[in-house]
């Protein structure tokens, strides 16, 4: 059980880093975003229409969009209806919606592009990440899980660190319990 304990805990030890930094600085944006860059701008321009058409051609406006003006993320949202199209793409820290009208093929839209901390943010919280970051956050939480489970057997299992062993695990669960009981009221 200690060479377990020992391997996850060297294991996850990153992702513990990464998600208590980023957390800690999630709790005071004004602090660490307010030197983060803010980039917004607008987007203008026309695609052939054609492809906005009876089989609208997702593919080559996509990539049409991101060949003119360098848009980066995922395709979170593609929306069709009877007079225009809708795209939202989204990354950590990035974000661009994109208006084309059915007919003329002629689009408008905006891009945000905010700087370092707010990406390492969104990182933080799986925002616009996709299904890969999301494995990364449930393998981390089942390691650092795992980690903590076996440490608590460790305590268990030695006696002359038992007792306080114990109670300090209690008191760290119970001080959360009350704060999150107390925020409840609040």
């Amino acid at each position: 059980m200690r060479w377990g304990h020992t391997y996850l805990s060297l294991l996850g030890a990153g992702a513990l880093v990464f998600f208590a930094l980023t957390g800690l600085t999630l709790n005071h944006p004004g602090v660490f975003e307010a030197e983060d860059a803010v980039v917004d701008r607008t987007l203008e321009g026309t695609l052939d229409p054609l492809w906005c058409k009876e089989d609208v051609a997702r593919l080559e406006i996509v990539e049409q969009l991101r060949a003119e003006h360098g848009l980066r993320g995922r395709v979170q949202d593609f929306t069709i209806d009877d007079w225009e199209l809708a795209l939202v793409f989204a990354g950590p820290g990035y974000g661009a919606d994109v208006t084309i009208d059915r007919e003329s093929g002629a689009f408008s839209g905006s891009e945000t592009r905010r700087g370092a901390w707010a990406r390492l943010h969104d990182l933080h919280k799986g925002t616009g990440t996709g299904g890969a970051w999301s494995w990364v956050i449930d393998v981390a939480a089942v390691v650092l899980f795992l980690a903590g489970c076996s440490g608590l057997w460790l305590v268990c299992y030695v006696k002359r660190r038992r007792r306080a062993g114990l109670v300090t695990a209690t008191l760290g669960a119970a001080a959360v319990l009350v704060i999150v009981l107390a925020l409840e009221w609040v």
